[in-house]
C-alpha cells in the first residue's frame, strides 16, 4: 500500500474562503492536512495558489468544475488547473445525463468521454463524483452511476467515491469500492446521522440547517461521530491504493468547521493503523 495522502475540501469552509482563502490554507496546514481539494480558486490565480500551497508544504490535489463551466471554456480550464498544480479535476451532477438509453444521456456520454481524453492529454485525470442522485434508483439492473461508469472507459474517466452520498442514496459503498477497485484514485468519506435513512429526502432542500422529524433527523457529522460505519469500509478502501483520502464534511452547523475537519482527520489516521 501506498503512503495514502489526507486533503481538506473546501465546501464546509466556503465562507472562511471567500473572505480569506489563503488564511484558510494555512490553518488546514497546520491541522495535518498533505494538500487541498479545491471548490474553487475564490479569485486568486493558478500561480499564486500553488505558491502558497508550496510555502505550506502542501499540493493541489484538484478542482471540483461545473461541468458546463468545464465544457464552455475546455482549454482555459485546463491551462488555470496547470497552473495551479492540480493532477486531477472532479466533475459531478451531470445536469443533462437524463436516463440510460435517451438520446441526452448518450450524448452526455460522448462529451465526457471526449473530456476526459483531453484531460488524459494534458496530464490530468478527470474523476466524476457521485452525490446521492445517481444512486437512489436502478435502470435495467444498474445504477445510473454504474451506466456512467461502465459506458466511459477507465482511463477517461476515474470515481472520486462518495461513501457518504453512496450510503444516503441507499447503496452499499462496498459494492462501488469492489467493483471499480483499479479506478479510484481519490476517496470521499462522509459521515452522517438520520434516524430514519428512507425519510431524508433531498438533503440539498435542507439548506444549512439541520432536519427535522419529517427528514429523518438527517445531519452532517465528523467522521466517527454519525451512522455511516466507516471501518466497515476501510479494508476496501485500502484494497482500492487509493492515491488520496478525502476528509469530506459538508456542514458543521454551530460547531467550529475546523475542529470538526481536525477531529475527522485525528479519527481516520487512527482507523488506519488498526487496518
Amino acid at each position: 500500500m501506498k503512503n495514502i495522502l489526507f486533503a481538506s475540501p473546501l465546501y464546509i469552509l466556503r465562507k472562511e474562503c471567500t473572505e480569506d482563502l489563503f488564511a484558510a490554507l494555512s490553518k488546514l496546514g497546520d491541522l495535518g492536512f498533505n494538500g487541498i481539494e479545491f471548490l474553487s480558486f475564490f479569485g486568486k490565480s493558478g500561480e499564486s495558489v500553488r505558491e502558497k500551497l508550496e510555502e505550506l508544504d502542501m499540493v493541489s490535489l484538484g478542482n471540483h468544475v461545473g461541468y458546463n463551466e468545464f465544457l464552455s471554456d475546455i482549454k482555459g480550464t485546463l491551462d488555470l488547473h496547470k497552473k495551479a498544480g492540480c493532477k486531477y479535476i472532479t466533475v459531478g451532477t451531470i445536469p443533462t445525463i437524463g436516463l440510460p438509453g435517451g438520446e441526452k444521456f448518450s450524448g452526455t456520454i460522448k462529451q465526457l468521454t471526449k473530456l476526459g481524453q483531453t484531460c488524459k492529454e494534458e496530464g490530468i485525470t478527470l474523476l466524476y463524483h457521485n452525490h446521492a442522485g445517481e444512486l437512489t434508483k436502478k435502470i435495467q439492473g444498474k445504477y445510473i452511476l454504474e451506466v456512467i461508469l461502465d459506458e466511459i472507459p477507465g482511463d477517461c474517466l476515474a470515481l472520486e467515491p462518495d461513501l457518504g452520498w453512496m450510503a444516503i442514496g441507499g447503496a452499499d459503498p462496498s459494492f462501488f469500492l469492489e467493483k471499480y477497485k483499479n479506478r479510484c484514485p481519490v476517496i470521499h468519506l462522509k459521515d452522517f446521522y438520520a434516524s430514519d435513512i428512507s425519510r431524508i429526502g433531498n438533503v440539498g432542500d435542507l439548506g444549512d440547517k439541520r432536519g427535522t422529524v419529517d427528514n429523518g433527523n438527517f445531519e452532517f457529522r465528523p467522521l466517527g461521530y454519525g451512522i455511516a460505519n466507516i471501518p466497515i469500509y476501510m479494508d476496501k478502501v485500502l484494497a482500492c491504493d487509493p492515491e488520496w483520502i478525502v476528509i469530506d464534511h459538508d456542514l458543521a452547523y454551530d460547531r467550529n468547521s475546523y475542529e470538526d475537519l481536525k477531529v475527522s482527520l485525528s479519527y481516520v489516521k487512527q482507523l488506519i493503523t488498526l487496518i
